[in-house]
């Protein structure tokens, strides 16, 4: 047998807290541990968030650190963002680890890796979002201020021993920052490693076999086009389709408001189940184009992996769109997206979403090869 492997994940959130990022860290620390013969230690903060997923059990030795995080003081969340990567990096230091796994929530922990890693530390980048890059497409601060480019200047450059991104696309983008080859291996978020069987008899209240249902699950945040849903809203109504909308972040209560004077709309306040949404015929997946490769929303992943075409608007050169334009349609962002819109809702029909639906088996055992061999991986980068 392989000598066990000491591997430590940093990451802001973690289960039993809700956030996509530390469930997708626990998802890792699982399978390292029970297929890959590796001891996973995770060191995170104590913080609580909302999100779309239900809570999982924890895997792996949890160390959590203090967080002094407080949502109604802005100068408290300046004082996170600054200390809490900080933190997370030097406690890592003092763990014996074969590999270091450095996601990049909290945003600056990218930043002290590179400041405070050195040549004896073994790290991979696991790029789940880019910071200081999502400052600036958040307009938090100016492509040509002092602080951005001292943050992307140190961020990039001391490169990692190696590189875990979400796709081919963000991979290079990463690489070209850093000036320098790494070795990568891609790991898309997101991905339904157990098939979803649900019987007919288990199909939600709102399920309606005779009608086409759209829908938008997870988080609408700064990085998503809330006006696209909401078109999409109106679409449906115009042409008696049915909408489900379970969402969370600074744009759902807008959309939620919004959507309330159409009949079409089902609101779903709790979280919509995973098993549920096979039942939903087309995702919607959304991606300002200012946030392409700085982001790559899971929920397209999610919906192929539960063998449900996407609607995706944003950026062409996405991964989302790159990895899945076999079974999606494309709203281009740059182009009127309501004409768009209303010729594809002429175009769509159960014939035709079932052809789309039919291309996503190859591609989710696709991905699923892809995860599992990409699992398999990590403790040989020690």
């Amino acid at each position: 047998m392989a000598t066990k492997k000491n591997i430590t994940i940093l990451t802001r959130h973690y289960p039993p807290n809700k956030n996509i990022n530390g469930i997708l860290a626990c998802e890792m620390a699982h399978y390292l541990e029970t297929e890959h013969n590796s001891t996973v230690t995770i060191l995170c903060m104590d913080t609580t968030a909302s999100g779309n997923k239900k809570s999982v059990e924890p895997a792996g030795n949890v160390i959590q650190l203090k967080s002094y995080f407080k949502k109604e003081n802005k100068f408290s969340k300046l004082f996170a963002i600054i200390n809490e990567g900080y933190r997370l990096v030097k406690k890592a230091k003092e763990i014996q680890s074969d590999l270091i796994i450095c996601s990049t929530s909290p945003p600056l922990l990218p930043f002290w890796a590179s400041v405070l890693f050195k040549k004896k530390n073994n790290w991979a980048l696991w790029s789940l979002d880019l910071f200081p890059e999502m400052f600036l497409a958040n307009n938090q601060l100016k492509e040509n201020s002092f602080i951005y480019k001292y943050l992307f200047k140190k961020t990039y450059r001391n490169a990692p021993n190696y590189l875990i991104a979400l796709g081919e696309k963000q991979a290079k983008n990463i690489i070209l920052k850093y000036n320098k080859q790494i070795t990568t291996i891609i790991l898309p978020a997101g991905v339904v490693l157990d098939s979803l069987t649900t019987s007919e008899e288990n199909s939600p209240t709102w399920h309606n076999p005779d009608t086409i249902t759209l829908g938008y699950f997870g988080n609408i945040g700064i990085a998503h086009n809330p006006s696209f849903i909401e078109k999409c809203i109106e679409q449906a109504q115009a042409k008696n389709y049915k909408f489900i909308l379970a969402a969370y972040g600074v744009h759902s209560e807008r959309v939620k408001n919004y959507s309330k004077q159409f009949s079409c709309v089902e609101i779903i306040t709790n979280g919509l189940p995973q098993e549920h949404l096979k039942y939903i015929d087309i995702h919607l997946v959304s991606l300002m184009s200012n946030f392409t490769h700085i982001a790559v929303p899971s929920k397209a992943v999610t919906a192929i992996s539960c063998g449900r075409p996407i609607l995706f608007c944003g950026d062409e050169d996405s991964d989302n769109w790159q990895m899945f334009k076999k079974a999606g349609w494309l709203i281009n962002e740059d182009s009127s997206i309501e004409m768009q819109l209303k010729s594809f809702f002429k175009e769509i029909s159960k014939e035709l979403i079932q052809k789309k639906s039919d291309l996503t088996a190859n591609i989710y055992s696709g991905l699923q090869a892809q995860i599992k061999d990409t699992y398999s991986k990590i403790p040989s980068l020690v």
